[in-house]
């Protein structure tokens, strides 16, 4: 369904006004994610597990809003579990509008916010809201932020691994 150059995107209790060909134009024009400029070992990590972080579900996603999952805005590394997996979080933009569904940012008491995110499978949690940290667009109206959790094992040499 579209209007004017927008698209109405259906994903699980979410619905989005998406300006897929705008999102598709801005990620073409990056040269690499935030993970692939950072010289940390956490983010030559994700960088290599980066096919096996998104469900299939998620990618399909994804390519629906226009965004290039492999030009992540920002990574950042919380934590090793008892199991050895690292728990990671990140996020993408995507212009448009939230129509219907939960905003993940939820406002909290100082002028701070909790980030509360929706479980895909075991190990990969996903949210939106309306947000514009260290954007690839230039024109910060209307965008929506996709924030993502996930826990992935370390695939890099193992000497590497942060403690």
């Amino acid at each position: 369904m579209k209007k004017n150059n927008m698209e109405i995107v259906q994903f699980k209790n979410w619905k989005f006004e998406v300006d897929r060909s705008l999102t598709i134009e801005t990620y073409a024009g990056i040269v690499s994610g935030g993970a692939v400029s950072c010289s940390c070992n956490d983010c030559k990590n994700y960088v290599e597990s980066r096919e096996y972080i998104f469900p299939e579900e998620v990618k399909i996603l994804f390519l629906n809003l226009g965004i290039d999952y492999k030009k992540e805005v920002e990574i950042l590394s919380y934590q090793i579990l008892p199991n050895g997996l690292h728990h990671i979080a990140g996020w993408f933009h995507f212009k448009g509008k939230m129509i219907d569904g939960k905003n993940c940012k939820r406002d909290i008491e100082n002028e701070s916010f909790q980030i509360e995110l929706t479980a895909i499978g075991d190990n990969f949690s996903i949210g939106f809201c309306e947000q514009n940290s260290l954007t690839f667009f230039e024109n910060k109206d209307d965008l929506i932020q996709v924030e993502f959790e996930a826990y992935i094992p370390w695939l890099i040499d193992k000497s590497l691994e942060s403690l």
